[in-house]
């Protein structure tokens, strides 16, 4: 499938800016076996300073290839509050394990890479949509993908590469992870993120499920 946007980048930068979780609720999912792309970590596997990368990039920075790879970490954590039935699932039942979308877009809102994907295959790639936002910038890519994973904390790597394998530039970029299940509320962080040939940290602000997330970048 292509990486192209089914829609423009005006409409995806909307959905960045705040997407209605009453429209996106309803994800099925079930627990499945692990995939290499994806493997539990209470730290990164890079490391990075802290505090947020702010510095511009230089105009030789702009026109070299960015070197190294960015570990994106996050938490993902089950609601079990009373709205969720307790346990976040129907009627205090079990949930569902959540479809989760981890991408890259530069500074103009395009599609950089799909850096992993987790959904059920076949069938079940038609609740692919309700990760709305990764759905508007990807066109539904699902090249990069493994199974729905239960709740826990995750290290996925990007190796700074776009879709086609070759090396971005140092520049602006956003890193965007979403979540969605069933009987569950739709999640996203976005962090931006300044590739500069140099270490970097960044956090993003927990939201809904999504309850913890940081990039770390290492030359």
């Amino acid at each position: 499938m292509t990486s192209t946007s089914r829609f423009s980048a005006v409409s995806r930068r909307a959905f960045l800016q705040g997407v209605s979780a009453a429209a996106l609720l309803g994800v099925a999912g079930c627990a499945s076996s692990d995939a290499d792309v994806l493997t539990p970590a209470a730290t990164p596997t890079a490391a990075g300073s802290s505090g947020a990368a702010s510095s511009t990039p230089s105009a030789t920075d702009v026109a070299s290839a960015a070197a190294g790879e960015a570990v994106i970490s996050f938490t993902y954590t089950v609601d079990t509050t009373a709205s969720s039935g307790g346990r976040g699932g129907p009627g205090g039942g079990m949930a569902r394990n959540p479809y989760i979308a981890v991408w890259i877009e530069d500074a103009a809102g395009e599609l950089v890479k799909t850096v992993s994907l987790w959904h059920l295959a076949g069938q079940e790639d038609r609740w692919l949509s309700e990760l709305a936002t990764w759905y508007a910038a990807a066109g539904g890519d699902t090249t990069v993908s493994s199974a729905t994973r239960a709740a826990g904390s995750y290290d996925v790597v990007w190796d700074l590469t776009d879709t086609s394998g070759a090396a971005v530039k140092a520049a602006n970029y956003t890193v965007c992870i979403e979540s969605n299940r069933e009987h569950g509320p739709t999640s996203l962080i976005t962090m931006e993120l300044t590739l500069s040939g140099k270490k970097a940290s960044v956090s993003g602000t927990p939201n809904n499920e999504l309850t913890a997330a940081k990039v770390t970048v290492a030359p």
